[in-house]
């Protein structure tokens, strides 16, 4: 099994009605703006117009805490916190999908073996690291290096202790996880009705997020802090280009997996510890994180301005989504 990044993923968004009366006064991508195709493969190109909101006015760019902040404690909002679905909806998308997957188990003569989603969204983490920039917390950086600790988002692992259960027969299994399988049965109902565009906006907007993080790198206000970690890391014999780069030293915030996403919880070395340490000092004492947090918001926002119609079919079809969800739960309860 191989080692792979983790990676980030989204949930939570701000509300449409946000964006339309922020963007109102700017420059939106109207006829102007990039189209976007609906086929698969979709690519991202020239997406930065190279003018930050900041040269027609600071009040372009809303704060980050107008955002529900990611559950997962990440820096700066990501497409999908801007766009949705928020964690409201999400809430009730988990839950008509639970309910049309505990009946499905039912017609086929078994007690669904889940947990029920919460009713409510769950609190925000404060992990002391985000996969962009790295470890921030020198707390956290003294107990665990670079390394996930249990509990990181949210749960306890591995996640599928159900299998454990004496219940979890190999018929069980077969109508759980069957090709008809009950597990996949809410996908199609909750898709009822929905233009079939989400896959391929969806690429769209994780290629935004990543090209967003690639032209914020490049940031003259970026280069200059991070010239500023340098220097203060090298003040301890630390010669790293990048905190990415001192993390992935250590294999650091990575997990094992294909498919069932195992973490690996991996024990960090005292050098490890201490680099770790020495490297949050450095981004408290250059104002790195303060820096990053500007800069990436503000690119990120303005790739979102250049292609807001695009982006907004996402809104309309999490909606459609929601709705579907609703009729799931008021049907099976």
């Amino acid at each position: 099994m191989r080692k792979i990044p983790l990676s980030v993923h989204s949930g939570a968004a701000a509300l449409l009605g946000l964006i339309v009366l922020v963007t109102a006064g700017c420059s939106t991508a109207g006829s102007d703006g990039a189209e976007v195709p609906e086929e698969s493969g979709v690519q991202v190109t020239d997406l930065y117009s190279g003018e930050t909101p900041s040269s027609a006015g600071e009040a372009t760019v809303p704060p980050m805490s107008d955002f529900p902040p990611h559950p997962s404690g990440w820096l700066v909002p990501s497409i999908f916190d801007i766009l949705g679905p928020t964690v409201d909806q999400q809430v009730v998308i988990e839950q008509g999908s639970y309910a049309l997957r505990r009946h499905c188990m039912a017609e086929r003569g078994f007690e669904l073996l889940e947990e029920p989603p919460a009713a409510t969204p769950a609190a925000p983490l404060s992990m002391g690291y985000d996969v962009m920039v790295g470890i921030i917390s020198r707390e956290r950086a003294s107990q665990t290096g670079y390394q996930l600790r249990n509990g990181d988002f949210g749960r306890s692992w591995p996640p599928n202790v159900t299998t454990r259960d004496p219940r979890w027969t190999r018929e069980y299994e077969r109508a759980y996880k069957g090709d008809d399988g009950c597990l996949l049965a809410p996908e199609s109902a909750l898709a009822e009705g929905v233009v079939e565009t989400t896959d391929g906006y969806g690429r769209f907007a994780n290629e935004i997020n990543d090209q967003s993080v690639v032209v914020a790198w490049a940031e003259p206000a970026v280069m200059a802090v991070l010239d500023r970690w340098r220097s203060c890391m090298a003040q301890e014999g630390y010669s790293y280009a990048t905190p990415k780069e001192a993390s992935n030293e250590f294999h650091g915030f990575a997990i094992w997996g294909e498919w069932s996403w195992i973490f690996d919880f991996a024990q960090a070395t005292p050098t490890e510890i201490a680099t770790a340490v020495r490297d949050a000092f450095c981004k408290a004492e250059t104002g790195f994180i303060e820096v990053w947090q500007r800069e990436l918001w503000r690119v990120r926002w303005t790739m979102v301005q250049d292609n807001l119609p695009g982006l907004l079919v996402m809104q309309e079809e999490t909606a459609q989504r929601v709705a579907n969800a609703q009729a799931l739960i008021e049907r099976y309860g």
